[in-house]
């Protein structure tokens, strides 16, 4: 068969009449595939002899027995079979079963296949399948091993047509850590976010931002992608879930929404989906011109072990579908981590496996500004931590005895404070200040020295801030003082 594009040579190949001339190509097309997704490819292998076998690719530690199938009718309970004795011969749990065909299978065909699930596996590649397949090789590995998984753990058999929604179902927002920090107005009440004017940016502000290039060893950190298909609201649920299974959602992430002419600041993941949720009642108050059709989410956190941080950012249809146009996760590490497997597992989850490439950063990580001269802030809300040590976790007769003060319950740890550089004669921007701030009528400030909730000093000043940009988010840090 001439070299060309393997989707090509896989439409070329319907042209072809003579059914054994086809079948023989169509090996030799799959061989192609398999080697060009890095499998270690034989043909006539001896691994089930005296029985002949098309295909034996191995991936790792795992050996794939492949039939291959074009036939005019669906593959029937006959060629699974003979597959099946195949890796009975073959006797070794590392050897898996593919049957490969162009014209589908008979519902008895799936059924035997949902059944064993013992040591002989036959997983069931169809022809829609196959297509996609041969327009990306690099995603058959990933494929397989999604087929296994439905078939050992649910009994299912894996064929699918395309992209569909993982799941449907709504998943609770209270099964999301929920943040140990408050938004409290300048009454002290509490705010479920900081609402301010603003239009479009993939701006996100944070209390800390890790600098992975800070490390004892040379070199530089690394960046890595993650592109998700969330499908609709539901799946930036099924996401953030994924996140916090692996133990990367901590109390702290931050996030903003942003329409047209309005912008949406806050902390916490389960407060940041139930705010996401509740878009109708965000946008009480907005003319309908304000409304653009999609609004933007960029969402950020940071690893609790110290190796970084990520982004996640997203467009969300304002409307009752919810539908996700665009999703993307960017992680910054201080490096390749040995143990990659949490990495794995989430861009398996997510069908992501051949678009994930560590690449070494060129620039700093964080870059850092300062004002010549500190900045006084109009405040408008507070953020606030609880007190690690609650006066309730004292023993107060203890502690007078030994004569110790007695603790503020929540220290102000940040501030929000209205914008000094929007809309403005008396301060220009100083060199380095974002640009995606010119429109946003509010910033959300990490505070070098906090104190107490009972103790309000006179006033704050914007001293500098820290910012790092990953493939999708600019995050910033307004660093301020009192």
């Amino acid at each position: 068969m001439p070299r060309g594009t393997l989707s090509a040579d896989f439409e070329r190949l319907r042209a072809v009449m003579n059914a054994q001339q086809r079948g023989r190509k169509f090996e030799q097309l799959l061989e192609r595939l398999f080697q060009q997704a890095h499998f270690r490819v034989d043909r006539d292998a001896g691994i089930s002899a005296p029985r002949q076998t098309d295909l034996v690719a191995r991936y790792g530690n795992v050996w794939y027995l492949i039939e291959a199938k074009w036939q005019n009718a669906p593959a029937d309970v006959d060629v699974f079979d003979a597959v099946f004795r195949r890796l009975e011969r073959a006797a070794s749990s590392r050897v898996v079963g593919v049957i490969v065909s162009v014209s589908g299978f008979t519902d008895t065909v799936i059924n035997e296949a949902a059944q064993c699930r013992g040591q002989e596996l036959v997983l069931l590649l169809g022809e829609e399948e196959l297509a996609e397949l041969l327009a990306a090789p690099a995603s058959v590995a990933e494929l397989l091993q999604r087929k296994r998984e439905q078939l050992v753990t649910h009994g299912r058999v894996h064929l699918a047509a395309g992209a569909k929604p993982r799941r449907r179902r709504r998943r609770p927002s209270s099964d999301l850590p929920a943040s140990d920090l408050r938004l409290l107005g300048t009454d002290l009440a509490p705010l479920s976010y900081a609402a301010g004017d603003g239009g479009f940016t993939d701006l996100v502000f944070v209390q800390e931002l890790p600098d992975v290039d800070w490390v004892p060893a040379g070199g530089s950190g690394v960046c890595l992608d993650l592109p998700i298909g969330a499908f609709d609201e539901n799946g930036l649920a099924d996401l953030l879930h994924a996140l916090t299974s692996l133990g990367w959602t901590t109390s702290q992430p931050q996030w903003s929404i942003q329409q047209a002419t309005r912008n949406w600041h806050g902390v916490g993941a389960r407060e940041f989906l139930d705010t996401l949720r509740a878009w109708e009642q965000r946008y009480d108050g907005l003319d309908e011109d304000d409304v653009h059709h999609t609004e933007k989410v960029t969402y950020v956190d940071t690893f609790p072990d110290g190796g970084g941080f990520y982004t996640l950012a997203a467009d969300v249809s304002s409307h009752p579908s919810r539908r996700v146009q665009f999703c993307h996760v960017s992680f910054q590490l201080t490096g390749i981590p040995l143990d990659t497997q949490a990495l794995r597992h989430l861009f398996e989850q997510f069908d992501a496996v051949g678009t994930g490439y560590f690449r070494p950063m060129t620039a700093k990580a964080v870059t850092r500004g300062w004002l010549l001269e500190p900045l006084p802030l109009e405040v408008v809300g507070y953020l606030v931590s609880h007190d690690p040590f609650p006066v309730e976790a004292l023993d107060l007769d203890d502690a007078e005895e030994a004569d110790l003060p007695r603790p503020p319950e929540e220290w102000v740890i940040g501030i929000v404070a209205k914008n000094p550089f929007r809309d403005t004669d008396d301060a220009a921007p100083p060199d380095g200040w974002p640009g995606e701030l010119q429109t946003g009528g509010i910033i959300v400030c990490s505070l070098r020295s906090h104190h107490p909730l009972s103790d309000t000093p006179d006033g704050y000043r914007l001293y500098g801030w820290e910012q790092a940009r990953t493939t999708d988010a600019l995050v910033l840090r307004p660093v301020a003082d009192w």
